[in-house]
């Protein structure tokens, strides 16, 4: 735990917890606002039927847009805004914290080696089920995420290279660097605070970040995302490069794998809850050599501490 983290009492941290969520609420709803001046020339005020129709016209371009200004507000303008009006302490860390220069190539290879465990996990999840009393609980999660799909599959399926690029970057970079900085910057820190605990701030973080996503049937993976980037951010002497690096990392994987092998993956994206696991000794072997590297990311971090000692 930081000093600047000690020297402040449990209630300030949850002041500012709340003051940045209604920053970003905000600047969420400004980013609305902009993506309802662009389109209100052409299409009606009903947000749904908006999408509705730029899905029927196939105009994908537009919804990545449209998805990429609503990422740009609420996960990057509101908290950087929040943080030079009332964090001005985190901004200049921003600029001046770096990791160990090794830590860098080490945490692309760490969630990239992670990835067959992920793959093991959501399979898990997708196939939970619930008690007969929670039928219909069941039937909604599992609506939306057949919806979701419909979503997603319409949003990679990428008819040009033009559209790969601002899907690559509104998938990949624009939701890495700004999911990581609200996330991993901004709220690892003053749950931290709140709870007196780096590793509970990760899990608690972590719990929130696949909580926003809506999405049951990829709830424990998306967990579990969070929780690795939340160490990979808590062992880099507190830089969020890494962590960003990582979270690019691991959406590009999948935004690359869609353009490559297309048909083949969007027909597995079509029925979310037919997905096959790797094989178990593939993620029991890249595990373990995932644990290694993540081992050896410490161990930078531990020298990099003793250095500025």
């Amino acid at each position: 735990m930081t000093d600047h983290i000690q020297a402040q009492n449990p209630g300030y941290f949850f002041k500012k917890f709340l003051l940045l969520l209604l920053f970003v609420i905000m600047a969420a709803f400004v980013g609305q606002a902009v993506i309802v001046g662009v389109l209100l020339p052409y299409y009606s005020f009903d947000t749904q039927e908006v999408f509705n129709q730029l899905a029927q016209q196939n105009n994908r371009m537009v919804l990545l847009t449209v998805q990429g200004i609503s990422a740009l507000f609420t996960f990057i303008l509101g908290p950087l805004f929040y943080g030079y009006l009332y964090d001005p302490s985190f901004t200049k860390k921003l600029r001046s914290c770096l990791p160990e220069k090794s830590q860098i190539p080490l945490s692309v290879i760490v969630i990239s080696a992670f990835l067959p465990l992920g793959s093991a996990l959501l399979v898990w999840n997708q196939n939970i089920e619930f008690p007969a009393a929670l039928h219909e609980l069941e039937a909604s999660f599992k609506a939306t995420e057949l919806h979701l799909a419909k979503l997603t599959i319409f949003l990679v399926d990428f008819q040009s290279f033009p559209e790969f690029i601002v899907g690559f970057f509104v998938i990949a970079i624009l939701a890495g660097i700004g999911e990581e900085l609200l996330f991993r910057g901004y709220i690892q820190g003053y749950l931290e605070g709140m709870f007196r605990n780096a590793h509970v701030a990760i899990w608690v973080s972590a719990f929130i970040f696949s909580a926003i996503h809506m999405q049951f049937y990829g709830f424990f993976v998306r967990m579990f995302l969070g929780v690795l980037l939340g160490y990979l951010f808590l062992w880099s002497g507190r830089s969020l490069y890494p962590a960003m690096l990582a979270h690019i990392t691991n959406n590009a994987i999948t935004v690359i794998s869609v353009y490559v092998n297309k048909e083949e993956i969007l027909k597995e994206m079509a029925d979310p809850f037919s997905t096959e696991a790797p094989e178990w000794y593939i993620v029991i072997l890249s595990t373990i050599f995932a644990f290694a590297f993540l081992y050896f990311y410490k161990k930078r971090d531990d020298k990099l501490s003793l250095n500025q000692k």
